[in-house]
């Protein structure tokens, strides 16, 4: 079998053991930031497009979402009430104003939302985008973009996570 045919053998057994455990999942959202009128900035918008789980640096979503299931994390933020701005740091209001875009699109207070996430094709080119990877002995997953050597098997960095998500440790 090639890389992306184990790849879906592992995702739908992890799809299975997710789904059996009722695994909490996640939004995701597609960022759309609106062209500027003048000097005029307009506050982005997320538009909901699905359910996922998060595995880490992927994400696994049970129904194909523009027909793919894997996707590389991208940018996460939790919808909450407004604050007043307070200015202290451009990246700050940012960040503000992706929770108010994350409120006012639906999602409730507190949900995790995930956006800016990066479609995994699951065929000859996957491992070639995103932290999954194919090197001679296998596709393998970069958990730790800081660190080139932070590389896991697949399917053993899967079902890891699966297992952490699925029945997680006391207390957590």
């Amino acid at each position: 079998m090639d890389a992306a045919a184990d790849a879906r053998v592992a995702i739908a057994s992890a799809i299975d053991r997710l789904t059996t455990a009722q695994a909490r999942t996640e939004a995701l959202a597609e960022l759309h930031t609106p062209r500027r009128i003048g000097p005029f900035r307009r506050a982005p918008r997320l538009v909901p497009v699905g359910e996922v789980w998060r595995l880490g640096v992927l994400l696994l979503a049970a129904d194909p979402i523009g027909g793919e299931r894997l996707f590389a994390t991208g940018s996460v933020t939790r919808a909450r009430d407004p604050r007043h701005p307070n200015f202290t740091s451009v990246s700050g209001e940012e960040r503000r104003e992706l929770r108010e875009a994350a409120r006012r699109a639906g999602f409730a207070a507190g949900e995790t939302v995930n956006f800016e996430a990066t479609a995994l094709p699951l065929d000859d080119t996957l491992g070639c985008v995103g932290p999954v990877v194919l090197r001679d002995d296998g596709l393998l997953v970069r958990w730790n973009a800081l660190s080139p050597e932070s590389l896991a098997p697949f399917d053993a960095y899967l079902r890891e996570r699966v297992e952490l998500l699925a029945a997680p440790p006391a207390g957590s």
